[in-house]
């Protein structure tokens, strides 16, 4: 009954929803200044009677929208990303995340006036590098869930995730000017050694677990062809399974980048940079739950990636409480491109898209009303992620 309820709750706000994702894909703003569309999730939340909390964790752009129903029980959180990638805009689908998160929490407002428990909108920003989940859960903001969830736009629909723990490391080469053609020998290349060092990653990779990942950017490598760069500088990503792993590969890439300035002759200062995404642990049960309402909305649940591939802060909530992320289908990779691809963000906009933000909210307020319901499914997901986290400290 409270199912149905929540899908025609929706389905009276879908309109209102297409045109916040819209407006977002329109106006983008990279993470951590997303100030209007974090007004939009938040105007859209207090009109439909949530409370909310803005600038929590001292952020800017972060909110929490919360209604505690009359009844005691569990508190479930539902996560809303908004956040674009610089120069290409939301070619990770943020805008379709969001107004679906939104649309959830309202829905199961709407749908059960009685409602034994508690839903909270976590407005989450800047996914994109930022980490505002991770802030988040830094902050101890997300500790008190009984379970969490978000959705994800994507080339499939998938209630599982099979993603990694990521660390950004920043790496800077220190030389000595001269003039290339009459003086050469004077100088000290900075890019030189910042070329080795991807010469030297490249020469480890065959000899690194398939799903141990390291790529980057060259961000600065001289500012004239006639002088000898003094300075270099990387930008890497480092990607693994799990946090001992990402600290292996680490030190297997700061070895590359000591030995590439030892045969330059140059100097090398190396730094973690921002926070560690950690990787996904999912709940069985709560996917379980998810993938039946999928299939209840006519849609085909695929099986997650056979290789563990991007990561996402959902990870860092995913280890304090359990958590699902899934993803729903906007088109075919061969006809959209995949995210964070230019071809991708056009789609976030089509009436197929428009459909995903419905299905995902109305299969969000559904698997919630799910927990809430069923309050023996609640103690199961926190066995089975309990069990999940001793295997992932092991």
């Amino acid at each position: 009954m409270h199912k149905r309820a929540a899908c025609a709750a929706f389905d009276a706000l879908n309109a209102e929803l297409h045109e916040i994702s819209d407006w977002m894909y329109h106006h983008p703003e990279v993470g951590f200044a997303e100030r209007g569309a974090a007004e939009k999730l938040i105007g859209f939340l207090e009109k439909e009677g949530l409370a909310v909390q803005r600038c929590v964790g001292g952020m800017d752009t972060a909110f929490v929208g919360t209604y505690q129903g009359p009844q005691p029980g569990p508190t479930i959180g539902v996560f809303a990303e908004y956040d674009a990638l610089p120069d290409i805009g939301h070619a990770c689908g943020h805008n379709i995340i969001g107004a679906a998160a939104i649309g959830a929490a309202a829905a199961v407002k709407r749908a059960w006036p009685g409602l034994p428990g508690t839903i909270q909108l976590f407005g989450s920003p800047a996914e994109e590098g930022g980490g505002g989940k991770v802030i988040m859960v830094e902050k101890g903001l997300v500790q008190h869930l009984d379970a969490a969830m978000m959705i994800h736009a994507s080339v499939a629909d998938r209630v599982l995730t099979n993603n990694l723990s990521v660390q950004r490391m920043d790496v800077t080469f220190h030389g000595k000017t001269a003039q290339p053609a009459g003086s050469a020998h004077e100088g000290v290349s900075a890019l030189e050694a910042a070329m080795l060092t991807w010469t030297n990653i490249n020469a480890i990779r065959q000899y690194l677990k398939p799903d141990f990942y390291v790529h980057g950017i060259m961000s600065e490598g001289g500012f004239a062809a006639n002088v000898i760069p003094d300075r270099a500088s990387l930008v890497l990503y480092v990607r693994a399974p799990r946090g001992k792993d990402v600290d292996y590969l680490l030190q297997r890439v700061s070895n590359c980048a000591q030995a590439a300035a030892l045969t330059v002759g140059a100097t090398v200062a190396m730094a973690e940079r921002g926070r560690r995404f950690l990787r996904m642990v999912n709940n069985p049960t709560m996917a379980g739950l998810l993938e039946a309402n999928y299939e209840a909305l006519g849609r085909e649940v695929e099986p997650p990636t056979p290789r563990p591939r991007a990561s996402t802060d959902m990870g860092n909530v995913s280890q304090v409480v359990p958590s699902i992320h899934g993803y729903i289908r906007i088109g075919d990779a061969e006809a959209i491109g995949n995210t964070h691809s230019p071809e991708f963000a056009p789609h976030t906009i089509t009436e197929q898209a428009h459909r995903a933000i419905d299905d995902a909210a109305k299969a969000m307020a559904m698997t919630c009303i799910d927990l809430y319901a069923k309050p023996e499914l609640l103690a199961q997901a926190r066995r089975e992620w309990q069990v999940l986290m001793e295997e992932e400290s092991g």
